[in-house]
Parts: C-alpha cells; sequence; structure tokens
C-alpha cells in the first residue's frame, strides 16, 4: 500500500502540492484528476524519489521508498522518452538493462507485448518511423517491461487517437486482474469512470476529493440530484474540463 500523509512541496514561492493525503490499496487503480498544472505530475516524481516532499511522509508499505523499492515500480512519463534514432529493440535493451533484466528476458518480454499489442513487426522497427500511438505503445511497454508490482502511468492517453486508446485500456484492465497496483493521472474523465476503483481530484495542488469513485458519486448532490458521471463533478468543482 502506498500512502502519502499531509505531503507539501514548495518550489521557493510556488506551492506544487498542498498537505495532500491519500492511500491505493494493493491491487487497486486510482486516477488522479485534475487541469493540467494542478500537481499531479510532481505527486509522482515524489513517488520515484525524484522530488523530496517539503513537508508530510510518503510510504509504501509502510516504510520510506528505498531504491530497491523502485525496481518494483514501472513509470509511463507524460513526456516521451524514446531517443528516435534507435530501434524498439535497442531502446527496450537499454531501458531492461536498468531494471536488470537479462537480454534474453528483454526480448521474450518484448515479444509478448508486442503481440499483445498486434504489433510484433516493430521489433527491429525504428522509432521515428513509428506512429505517434505506437510510440506511446512502445513507451507504455517500456513502462511495464520488467514486470512490475506498482505502476505510475503519466496522462498515458494523451493525444491519442480512440482506437489507440481503447487498446491502452485493455491492457490496463488486464494488468489490473493480474493484481497489479496502477496509479494514473488524466483530465479526461471517461478514463477515469472506465479504469478506477478510487479517484483524487487535486486542483492548483490542493485535494478537493478523495475516495471511491462510486461511492462518491452516489453521495455527490449537484442542484439538489445525485450526479450521474464524474465528469459532471469534476466541472463542479473546478469548471470545465481543458483538453
Amino acid at each position: 500500500m502506498l500512502e502519502f500523509i499531509n505531503v507539501t512541496k514548495q518550489f521557493e514561492k510556488v506551492t506544487a502540492v498542498k498537505n495532500v493525503s491519500f492511500k491505493i490499496e494493493d491491487g487497486k487503480v486510482l486516477g488522479i484528476v485534475g487541469r493540467n498544472g494542478a500537481g499531479k505530475s510532481t505527486i509522482f516524481r515524489m513517488i520515484l524519489n525524484l522530488l523530496e516532499p517539503t513537508e508530510g511522509k510518503i510510504l509504501l508499505n509502510g516504510k520510506k521508498i528505498s531504491s530497491e523499492d523502485l525496481n518494483k515500480i514501472g513509470y509511463l512519463p507524460e513526456e516521451g522518452s524514446l531517443l528516435p534514432q534507435y530501434t524498439v529493440l535497442d531502446i527496450c535493451e537499454y531501458y531492461g538493462a536498468l531494471k536488470l533484466l537479462s537480454k534474453q528476458d528483454i526480448l521474450n518480454n518484448l515479444r509478448i507485448w508486442l503481440n499483445e499489442f498486434n504489433i510484433p513487426e516493430y521489433l527491429d522497427a525504428k522509432i521515428k518511423k513509428l506512429s505517434k500511438g505506437n510510440r506511446q505503445k512502445i513507451q507504455f511497454i517500456v513502462s511495464i517491461l520488467h514486470n512490475p508490482d506498482f505502476i505510475i502511468l503519466d496522462e498515458p492517453f494523451s493525444g491519442l487517437d480512440p482506437v489507440s486508446v481503447e487498446e491502452l485500456e485493455k491492457q490496463i484492465l488486464k494488468l489490473k486482474a493480474q493484481g497489479k497496483t496502477i496509479i494514473f493521472s488524466s483530465h479526461i474523465m471517461d478514463h477515469v469512470e472506465k479504469l478506477c476503483d478510487d479517484v483524487l481530484l487535486i486542483n492548483k495542488g490542493e485535494s478537493l476529493l478523495y475516495g471511491n469513485l462510486e461511492e462518491i458519486k452516489k453521495s455527490y448532490l449537484i442542484k439538489g440530484k445525485t450526479a450521474t458521471s464524474f465528469n459532471e463533478i469534476f466541472i463542479d468543482k473546478v469548471g470545465e474540463i481543458d483538453e
């Protein structure tokens, strides 16, 4: 279980995250939702020990996250990190080696995931030759190539066409069924509705809502009527969604 306990992150005069608390149980999917710049990526970077919280605690199974724990975490960044001049196999061999995988394990796992996405022919394709959707699929494969227990996906659906979105959602649900713990950010509420057990809504670094998604919808009233979707709740709390 991952826990944030009264976590604040201050950058000089800017407070990116302010007194945020939440937890995610093993095998669950938590969606962190908010406008661009709400603090979602800062939360992920603190989990990954790329940033230290100014105040508060971040605990994984009751302890501070260690370098050993990081080897069990998969991370898909919002900004692509695939070097265009290299092949898919080159990229996966590099990142797989960082996670201490053997070349044979990297090749075996890569072939399995390319087949899952129905793109086995891209094993030796150069990144620069791939469409945006297929680059994102490879970025996703890189993040889970080492079979992590905990997966962080930062805006994984950003800029994807509907077919690619559906394929990625399918794979996330498969990982959830395998018992993986998944935390992802989005400002598109349809993804939250389809994938999440729990949700954290943040705005300007502050937590506005947190809890079980279905329970929030059942208890949230808009003009005296129960909310029918989280999209309605989002708009009621922070305004129209920015695309």
